[in-house]
């Protein structure tokens, strides 16, 4: 039995994107945008359906990145995805957003790092496995750049919107260059809510979803 068709989507940073998988692969949207992730999120999962000629009701999974990132952003990725599965009875996939960012480049070796504000950052260490999935090393945190705990040995590449903030403060032999204005795909989310469900994980319930926060909200979080 093949794998079924996902849906995607990633909403934790300004990004917002959104995709779909078909039999000659994964169609994708992607648009920067801050604060629209509401008014953009739905007609963007209908344009993607219609350009591949689906509906949702050909869809047999969702995949959702749920963060960390921005907390309105993470609720609209995962309050759609939760309404959407629900409507149809549907497995989700949760899929961490810094993880869908290191699978955004054929690095082997990736620093992930989203600007948190605050004078923060959301990291994690990233390294590919014999299937090239970045698998997570350590914990992913948020904290002080200063207190970000990056690897001292290996070749390392940096990747995301920490990057463009904080770059000068994390040079070092073993950093090889960075993207400074990389984001979460949907388009990553997807292939890696596809390997797992190769692996044999067949997702969760949509009611058991939640938003990966890492820190508590406070009540101007946006």
């Amino acid at each position: 039995m093949g794998l079924p068709r996902f849906l995607a989507m990633d909403t934790a940073t300004e990004a917002c994107s959104v995709a779909v998988s078909t039999s000659s692969g994964v169609v994708e949207e992607f648009v920067v945008a801050v604060n629209a992730h509401s008014q953009l999120l739905l007609p963007m999962i209908q344009r993607v359906l219609d350009r591949v000629g689906m509906t949702l009701a050909d869809i047999g999974a969702i995949a959702c990145g749920v963060g960390p990132g921005g907390f309105t952003g993470v609720r609209i990725g995962v309050s759609t995805t939760q309404a959407l599965a629900m409507a149809r009875g549907l497995p989700v996939y949760p899929v961490s957003s810094l993880q869908a960012l290191a699978a955004t480049v054929p690095q082997p070796l990736v620093l992930a790092a989203l600007d948190a504000r605050k004078g923060e950052v959301y990291s994690g260490v990233f390294a590919q496995d014999a299937q090239g999935i970045p698998r997570l090393r350590g914990a992913e945190k948020v904290c002080a750049p200063e207190a970000v705990d990056w690897p001292e040995e290996g070749q390392w590449w940096g990747l995301g919107t920490g990057w463009h903030v904080y770059h000068a403060r994390w040079q070092g032999p073993g950093i090889l260059g960075w993207s400074d204005d990389s984001f979460p795909r949907a388009g990553a989310v997807l292939r890696l809510a596809q390997a797992r469900c190769q692996s044999g994980d067949r997702g969760i319930l949509p009611a058991l979803l939640e938003p990966h926060y890492i820190r508590p909200s406070l009540p101007e979080e946006t």
